[in-house]
């Protein structure tokens, strides 16, 4: 089996679609370690510029959400720092900042944080 479709099955993979173009993409993947189980993580959420604005971000989170809610108890994920925009959309959706990685992401010599966010899905 190839690494790609060993992929596809441990994640979810969501698009939203303008006219049959694809406009919007994000993934979901349960944590695979047995005492982790309980945890999954947002990720590669894209949007293209042209449908920003959109609600496209907003639909293709609310999906995550909705599949995440038969399969775990919290959700996390991470967002580049200066990513006011993506940061507010995960809090209107009930995503918490619980942390910060420094220095995650290189861009030749330019460094950038992370923001850590969770979203409880249970009763706690």
């Amino acid at each position: 089996m190839s690494e790609f479709t060993v992929r596809l099955q441990r994640n979810s993979v969501f698009g939203a679609f303008t006219d049959a173009q694809l406009v919007g993409v994000t993934g979901f993947a349960r944590a695979p370690h047995v005492k982790q189980r309980h945890k999954g993580y947002l990720w590669g959420m894209y949007v293209r510029p042209m449908a920003r604005g959109e609600g496209v971000g907003a639909a293709l989170l609310e999906a995550v959400i909705d599949h995440a809610r038969t399969k775990v108890s919290l959700i996390q994920l991470s967002v580049a720092a200066p990513n006011d925009i993506a940061r507010r959309l995960y809090e209107r959706h009930g995503f918490q900042r619980y942390g910060i990685e420094p220095d995650a992401i290189r861009i030749g010599e330019h460094s950038i944080d992370e923001i850590l966010m969770v979203k409880r899905l249970d009763d706690r």
